[in-house]
């Protein structure tokens, strides 16, 4: 990606303490004006000690060269094997054409690009309208397995031509990001790569943050696009063929919801309870109470797609043989968990676990 004009990034990068050369160097330059983004798919450039910022610095020196942008001026990210270095002059090679070729049109080919496992590609937008003028937010995600951002191996990427002052459009990323790309999982593993990035113009004045009517459309067009990514890397989780919601209500804390719908959605017995479409939820019972969140054991309901299933911790006695046999076959299925004990919720979404996940996982460098 190349910008005629100069643009600002808010960006929030893993918290894994083991990080890709990459992310050190993006999360330096997003105090930065940007005017390229270069990304590479297949290989993470992590874990390669001085050599992974020697040659993350390489490519970005023939982006400049091709670009003029300043090494400073440059967003860089790697997506796919760790531990193996960067096949630097292959990079170099393409990157006067990339440059030469690059136009307006081409967002699909830059969002085709950077997929690694993933088995289609992954773009949302929205529009908004200020003040009779029109703009959009258009984004692109990839992600599959190594699912389960901190801030999988996930990296998105969102543009917008509205202007924005860099204070005002962190702490509204930030927020977007928290409830969309921080709230999946597909395996419970968090990538030394993550990286999700909004970039837009510069702009030193309005809209502010807060009760403004336009930071309001402004948000609800950005988290509308965080969302719809986020729920595609989930539903292309690897392997997986069935897309869950897990709703975690009336926790005495929203950090306590959300930490107990993890739990629940990262549990192995669980993932495995959906592929096979058994009702055994005496795994998501479990899986609540090991959660360390302060909760009222005897308390707890449990609905799958609006059915009761579990009331006050004992299994719900209305339901028949023949629903207990369909309720976990539909390919969507929305979990409430009610802890009964609080006002706050939080929503988490996550796949099934299948064979087919252990069979990419098990080669996945051979």
């Amino acid at each position: 990606m190349v910008s005629e004009i100069p643009l600002r990034v808010s960006a929030v990068f893993t918290r894994n303490k083991v990080k890709a050369a990459p992310v050190i160097i993006s999360k330096k330059n997003s105090k930065n004006i940007i005017r390229a983004l270069i990304v590479n798919s297949g290989n993470a450039n992590a874990c390669n000690g001085k050599y992974g910022i020697t040659d993350a610095k390489k490519v970005m020196e023939a982006v400049s060269t091709e670009t003029g942008a300043a090494a400073g001026n440059i967003f860089i990210c790697s997506t796919g094997v760790i531990g193996e270095r960067l096949n630097v002059p292959l990079i170099e090679r393409a990157v006067p054409e990339l440059v030469k070729t690059a136009d307006k049109s081409g967002f699909h080919d830059f969002a085709k690009s950077i997929k690694t496992t993933d088995t289609f590609t992954k773009t949302a937008s929205s529009d908004v309208t200020l003040n009779g003028v029109k703009y959009r937010i258009i984004g692109t995600a990839k992600g599959s397995g190594m699912i389960m951002p901190n801030m999988a191996t996930m990296l998105a990427f969102i543009f917008s031509d509205i202007p924005l002052k860099k204070e005002t459009a962190d702490e509204m990323f930030k927020d977007c990001v928290e409830k969309s790309f921080n709230s999946i999982t597909v395996d419970g593993d968090t990538s030394t790569n993550d990286t999700a990035a909004f970039f837009y113009p510069d702009a030193s004045g309005r809209p502010e943050k807060g009760a403004d009517a336009d930071y309001k459309k402004i948000k609800n067009a950005l988290f509308k696009v965080c969302l719809e990514l986020a729920e595609m890397i989930v539903k292309d989780g690897e392997g997986a063929t069935k897309f869950i919601k897990i709703t975690v209500m009336n926790a005495h804390t929203e950090s306590g919801a959300k930490k107990t719908a993890l739990t629940v959605a990262n549990s192995p017995l669980f993932k495995t309870m959906l592929t096979g479409e058994d009702l055994n939820w005496g795994r998501i019972m479990a899986a609540v109470g090991r959660s360390s969140v302060p909760l009222e054991p005897e308390k707890i309901d449990i609905y799958i797609n609006d059915k009761l299933i579990v009331q006050n911790s004992s299994v719900y006695k209305g339901l028949s043989k023949s629903e207990e046999k369909t309720v976990l076959s539909p390919k969507e299925i929305d979990f409430k968990i009610d802890l009964k004990c609080g006002k706050k919720k939080w929503t988490v979404l996550t796949c099934n676990l299948t064979k087919e996940y252990i069979d990419i996982n098990a080669s996945y460098r051979s």
